[in-house]
């Protein structure tokens, strides 16, 4: 299995800490967390040498894929695809719901749900005209429930032929989605993994098998030797340190 680690848990003032990542990591980053003169600069030190990949979590909190103007939203998602291109990505991961109002109503759900996957499309397209690797995460976002359950998420990759997938397993998990199913469904469609743990209900993002963690660790790498076995597990912890990421690697490889 391919490893990475996000660096969520990396504060701006910590962000050279990267480069201490086992080599074996690669690194994923929140783009907008830090200027772009700030990830050449971090990035440069970080990557040299490293085995692991690089990847990029697209903007979320200025480019809401439901409710954002189009333009101004395609204009935004594409402001890393230089850096992307720079240090060789892997993948670029974008929400499948943006952080915006989510109508309890199933009429207007469905309306924006259309209006999402029709931008998803034609994102994905334009991230294959610049090879830009494009993967879809599956987001939990708590009352009302996610824009996508588990059907319409799978149904996504129907509609958008050019995207790929990303599982987040915590959210996976607080939106009561079958991952075993998704990776018998999405097989090669599916290449990445946002790996993290929580208590079934807060979107915690701990650590693998912490305390209080409901993940059945084993059956999922189960699923992910047997059917993405060329996936990446993203480890997207909220709070970890550096040889923490190593330490979580090699309990994987031990499932």
């Amino acid at each position: 299995m391919k490893y990475s680690a996000s660096s969520l848990s990396f504060p701006q003032g910590a962000l050279t800490g990267l480069k201490n990542l086992d080599k074996r990591i690669g690194i994923e980053i929140f783009y907008e967390f830090a200027s772009e003169d700030m990830w050449n600069h971090v990035l440069e030190a970080a990557m040299e040498g490293r085995e692991g990949e690089f990847s990029i979590h697209s903007p979320m909190y200025f480019a809401d894929i439901g409710y954002t103007e189009e333009k101004e939203l395609f204009r935004e998602l594409r402001t890393p695809f230089g850096l992307y291109h720079r240090f060789h990505g892997q993948f670029y991961v974008l929400h499948s719901q943006g952080e915006g109002h989510l109508p309890s109503d199933e009429v207007e759900r469905t309306e924006l749900r259309k209006k999402v996957i029709r931008r998803i499309k034609d994102f994905s397209e334009l991230c294959q005209e610049e090879g830009v690797t494009l993967v879809i995460e599956n987001l939990f976002k708590g009352v009302p429930g996610p824009l996508f359950d588990q059907n319409q998420y799978l149904e996504l990759f129907e509609e958008a032929p050019k995207a790929k997938a990303l599982i987040d397993v915590g959210h996976a998990v607080l939106g009561h989605y079958d991952i075993l199913k998704i990776q018998k469904t999405l097989k090669e469609r599916l290449i990445g993994y946002h790996i993290h743990d929580n208590d079934g209900i807060h979107d915690s993002h701990w650590r693998i098998e912490a305390e209080g963690g409901v993940v059945d660790w084993k059956k999922f790498c189960l699923g992910v030797k047997e059917f993405t076995p060329e996936a990446t597990l993203v480890m997207e912890y909220a709070h970890a340190k550096v040889g923490d990421y190593a330490k979580d690697m090699e309990k994987l490889e031990r499932k």
